[in-house]
């Protein structure tokens, strides 16, 4: 077929001998255009391939983009900036920086071969399996990227895997401990936010962003629609003074967020002793943990009061008797294990703490072996 001008001037439409659609466009700074192929009826694909391709580049031409050091800081400006949260995206850039580019900055993406991958990884095997799985992330997005964009042929991180260790399991307190910290929690004028904690394994943004009309105590159910997240302070005053070695930082700003980390609403089921505790809470406000100013509090206060009723509980116990300090994300971790341990269906612990995938829930089987482990090493015939 002969070619078909693009109704608003901008490349042409043709259809290839081998049935596939071809639309090409001139690129400035290109000596020759760049092509994009859709095998459906009228061609619409390969155009949309063409707006996505503007979309990922920010609409300049990427022909003088040959290095991983040029081709990340796109990656990460375009793909990244604004559409994760803030947090996450000081995670990629720390990753980017220290991990990728200092091993394979310099190259040219094309050159690039999973050999020097293994080779990051290699600098990174004393991370965390989340900090490496970040990394991984990184590696894929601009190598994915980049093929999307005819910068290279293929993607040398595709084939990266991570395996959990499962000699690592998250931390959860014990039983006597879970007991120790419910029996002093209803004397604390914070304590309520370790008990919901222990009673839900709610995350701690969403205990910050739960309403009480997000609550049916009759029912004893949950609606979980919210949370409290970090978001990217451009305020005028974000710039905090230079500290004692002369960095500058932003002030971290906090907001309402109208859906969960998984993108979906959920119902937590309530204990009845979870219901028991919701009723001895003050109705303050809209929030069922208000913060001073009577708003929504922020996850670090929820965290900071949290931990200031371990230390004033550890101050009443003899030392052998201490409950570790550990984070809010720790009763999380406790609960799951102890629904697990008590023969609670996977999947519906899956659904009580909002998992997208049954893999995360997954890891507090790790937490149940190891309690098996003790109890077979008493074993005697």
């Amino acid at each position: 077929m002969y070619p078909q001008k693009n109704p608003n001037g901008e490349g042409s439409l043709r259809q290839r001998k081998d049935g596939r659609w071809e639309f090409r466009v001139k690129v400035p700074g290109r000596t020759t255009p760049l092509s994009f192929y859709s095998k459906d009826k009228d061609g619409r694909g390969a155009k949309k391939k063409y707006r996505e391709w503007l979309k990922e580049s920010g609409g300049e031409a990427v022909e003088s983009v040959k290095t991983v050091q040029a081709w990340s800081k796109t990656w990460l400006e375009v793909s990244k900036k604004g559409r994760v949260a803030p947090k996450t995206f000081e995670n990629y850039q720390h990753y980017v920086h220290t991990f990728i580019l200092p091993r394979i900055g310099s190259m040219k993406l094309d050159s690039v071969r999973p050999f020097h991958i293994e080779q990051i990884f290699a600098d990174a095997a004393g991370l965390s399996h989340s900090a490496q799985n970040e990394i991984k992330v990184c590696l894929n997005g601009i190598f994915k990227s980049a093929r999307r964009n005819h910068l290279c042929k293929t993607n040398p991180a595709e084939d990266i895997s991570l395996q959990r260790d499962p000699a690592k399991p998250p931390k959860v307190y014990s039983l006597e401990e879970v007991r120790t910290i419910l029996e002093f929690a209803p004397r604390h004028k914070w304590g309520c936010y370790l008990e919901l904690a222990l009673y839900t394994g709610l995350r701690t943004e969403e205990l910050c962003g739960l309403m009480w009309n997000d609550i049916n105590l009759e029912q004893g159910l949950l609606n979980i629609r919210r949370v409290i997240a970090e978001v990217e302070n451009t305020d005028a005053d974000a710039m905090m003074k230079p500290d004692k070695n002369g960095v500058v930082k932003k002030r971290r700003k906090y907001a309402v967020v109208e859906t969960t980390k998984n993108k979906r609403d959920r119902v937590v089921v309530l204990s009845p002793q979870g219901v028991e505790v919701l009723k001895r809470v003050r109705k303050t406000g809209f929030y069922v943990f208000p913060g001073p100013d009577g708003n929504f509090m922020r996850p670090p206060v929820l965290a900071h009061r949290y931990a200031a009723v371990i230390r004033d509980l550890n101050a009443a116990l003899p030392p052998e008797q201490q409950v570790p300090c550990y984070s809010p994300h720790t009763a999380r971790h406790t609960y799951a294990s102890a629904l697990l341990d008590s023969g609670a269906n996977i999947r519906a612990v899956q659904d009580q703490l909002g998992h997208a995938r049954l893999s995360t829930t997954q890891i507090y089987t790790h937490v149940d072996i190891e309690a098996r482990k003790d109890n077979v090493r008493k074993l005697s015939y």
